[in-house]
């Protein structure tokens, strides 16, 4: 379960550092920055390739198809304010795949459903996460720790998918990678672990949601293929996070 070379996550972890400057007024906050890492698990869904040749319409939808689970890996800064310590925002930024193995699934095309199969095809994600709403109860509280060393925490936000599929080994399609850009969301729960003052260990169960539809291509027509599918992933993860 690892992420693949191709997964690009440079550019939405380098979102994280404005973030940390962004607040210039005078209201204090606990700031955090997190690390993390952990995996993911997509439960079977549908695929739709949308085929249409001039004057006809033979979409295939391939039904429960069953994703490989995958790594996941990110970072997360923000902070808590002060006058409302139980409440706090973020900038998350992670990545983490959804591969489509070779497998036969009922397949329904020009409506005859009939077992079919599919080849294997590689889904890269990487996304930022704005974590609008973050609440935390501070457990085992003492005025070394006011904030609670024990702190359950949710959190939940929009957030922007990137999505990149690639074919591996469907004859009727080219190789040739799709993108697609999509705004979901993100929702989530965990608990954090004082170690010290400045440093605490979490782990975090958390949900994401996106609909997608690169477009891939025709291998003989050229044709533009759009897919179209909806991902619903299930991560759980674990990290350290620091406090300034």
């Amino acid at each position: 379960m690892r992420l693949t070379t191709g997964l690009r996550l440079k550019p939405v972890l380098a979102a994280l550092c404005p973030l940390l400057f962004a607040v210039a007024t005078p209201v204090s906050a606990e700031w955090f920055a997190d690390l993390y890492g952990g995996v993911a698990y997509t439960p079977p869904s549908d695929v739709t390739l949308v085929v249409r040749p001039p004057g006809m319409e033979a979409d295939h939808t391939f039904h429960d198809l069953k994703w490989d689970p995958s790594g996941v890996l990110g970072a997360r800064a923000g902070y808590w304010f002060d006058a409302l310590p139980w409440y706090g925002i973020g900038l998350d930024a992670f990545g983490f795949n959804a591969n489509l193995p070779t497998q036969i699934v009922d397949t329904t095309i020009s409506g005859v459903t009939e077992p079919a199969t599919l080849q294997k095809i590689d889904f890269a994600i990487a996304a930022i996460a704005f974590d609008v709403v973050r609440l935390r109860y501070p457990f085992l509280a003492s005025p070394e720790y006011p904030n609670g060393r024990l702190q359950p925490y949710v959190t939940a936000g929009p957030a922007l998918f990137k999505v990149r599929v690639t074919n591996k080994g469907n004859p009727e399609l080219t190789n040739r990678s799709a993108t697609d850009s999509s705004m979901g969301y993100k929702a989530g729960g965990g608990l954090s672990w004082q170690l010290t003052r400045d440093t605490a260990i979490f782990g975090e169960y958390r949900y994401t949601h996106f609909h997608a539809e690169p477009v891939l291509e025709g291998a003989i027509t050229g044709l533009r293929v759009p897919m179209q599918f909806d991902l619903n992933t299930h991560h759980l993860i674990t990290g350290v996070s620091f406090r300034f």
